[in-house]
């Protein structure tokens, strides 16, 4: 019998560089289950998936965008 667990990894304690996006403008990860959202400061959702390395980064990178407009 296999020793491996059943359940997803967990990228909670991910250390990510978000430098570049001011603190006040950072966009709020939550995690439901497995699925991982980005919210921006006004609560709208920016994106939705499964891993949580690439909705940081996304939602990052969305981010610096909308500050530059």
């Amino acid at each position: 019998m296999s020793t491996a667990s059943r359940k997803g990894k967990n990228y909670g304690d991910a250390q990510l560089n978000d430098g570049d996006v001011p603190h006040d403008q950072r966009p709020t990860i939550v995690e439901r289950g497995k699925k991982f959202a980005a919210y921006d400061k006004n609560g709208k959702l920016i994106i939705l998936g499964y891993n949580r390395q690439i909705i940081q980064e996304y939602a990052d990178a969305q981010t610096k965008i909308r500050l530059k407009r």
